[in-house]
């Protein structure tokens, strides 16, 4: 954890919402791949460097334990956890279907308000993640371009079983950025999916979302491979 200490800064103890603070600043710092997988999480250093008691901390950590993001293992206490190829196989499969399925039910009831929401995020997406920091800023980018049609279905609880879905895999899903002129081709299937929703083809929006998922956790996986390999 030390090399992580200067990433978290004192939280306000009055607000009355320091546990939510920690889970934030902690779930960033995971999803961002600053906190590596197997990285203990020691509720006294963290209490010290978020200027606060464990008790907090302690609920901070139930909540990213809930979301996936950690584990409480014996003898050892709190440590980021890591998902194997085939956990990342299997929750790219899930979030593939559950996605193309709220793209195609936005459809039904997009407004121009929902639409240039999507655009403006889409417009994000390719601008933030072009730069020396494109790569810590893509997976929130990324989230709120595909996270904003998924919110126009106006379902609540499917839009919050994929945004689960997605905090669990985002630091993995990622790595097919690495690989030259993804960049380029990823832009262009964003495009493809806004044309999409321009059109309010729903069946067409679904088909290219659930062929985007996939490509990006299939390349990932091979991204993944090659830095592990000896």
């Amino acid at each position: 954890m030390h090399d992580a200490e200067p990433l978290f800064t004192p939280v306000d103890t009055k607000s009355g919402s320091a546990s939510l603070e920690i889970a934030d600043a902690l779930r960033r710092a995971i999803t961002d791949g600053i906190l590596t997988d197997g990285q203990p999480m020691r509720q006294s250093e963290l209490a010290r460097n978020f200027g606060v008691s464990t008790i907090p901390v302690r609920e901070a950590l139930k909540q990213l334990e809930a979301e996936g993001l950690i584990a409480f293992l014996p003898h050892r206490g709190a440590v980021v956890t890591g998902l194997s190829e085939a956990d990342i196989l299997e929750y790219s499969d899930i979030r593939a279907s559950l996605e193309s399925m709220a793209a195609g039910l936005a459809m039904a009831s997009l407004t121009r308000v929902d639409l240039a929401r999507i655009e403006d995020a889409y417009e994000a997406f390719v601008s933030g993640t072009g730069g020396a920091q494109g790569m810590e800023q893509s997976g929130r980018l990324n989230w709120e371009f595909h996270g904003a049609i998924y919110a126009a279905a106006q379902r609540p609880r499917l839009y919050g079983m994929i945004h689960d879905l997605h905090s669990r895999l985002d630091r993995y899903i990622r790595a097919h950025l690495e690989l030259p002129g993804r960049k380029a081709a990823t832009d262009a299937e964003h495009f493809q999916i806004l044309q999409a929703c321009r059109a309010r083809d729903g069946e067409e929006l679904g088909r290219l979302t659930k062929q985007h998922i996939l490509e990006a956790a299939s390349l990932s996986l091979d991204v993944i491979r090659e830095r592990t390999t000896p």
